[in-house]
């Protein structure tokens, strides 16, 4: 398999984003913005080893599915040989089971 050449962000992902900008933004813009472009920095690592993440267990997605950690969030994706597809950011101190792919 190649190496992946693009990132999708679904609409879910992008969903995701704004909420947790809306929420840290309440008590730190500055912050959320931070948090924000660490988040997106992980796209360079996506790009260079799209195996790098851990593989998520338990589900029952027809797709691998993988996650990388960024602070209290997992960014849940998965690939194939020409494109990443970011499908969530799920903060980790939520019930997982609210995590439904």
């Amino acid at each position: 398999m190649g190496s992946p050449t693009k990132i999708i962000w679904t609409e879910r992902a992008i969903d995701d984003l704004q909420s947790i900008r809306e929420f840290i933004s309440k008590y730190s813009e500055s912050q959320a913005i931070k948090l924000l472009q660490r988040i997106f920095q992980r796209e360079i690592q996506l790009l260079s080893n799209p195996h790098s993440g851990g593989l998520l267990l338990g589900s029952n997605s027809k797709f691998e599915i993988r996650y990388l950690v960024q602070d209290n969030y997992k960014i849940l994706y998965r690939y194939t040989e020409s494109e990443i597809y970011v499908l969530t950011v799920f903060d980790t101190r939520q019930d997982p089971e609210k995590l439904k792919l």
